[in-house]
């Protein structure tokens, strides 16, 4: 019981967090891109 809970409990949130982190993981380039730009227009 213990075991398979996990799983369970992972397998119901795997997609929600995978489209999260795509989102966390756009943000995070766009956000570095943005710090480049000023860091070379500065």
């Amino acid at each position: 019981m213990k075991q398979a809970e996990p799983r369970q409990f992972h397998q119901s949130i795997s997609p929600p967090a995978q489209s999260a982190a795509r989102i966390v993981a756009s943000v995070r380039t766009v956000a570095f891109a943005l710090l480049v730009d000023r860091a070379l227009a500065a």
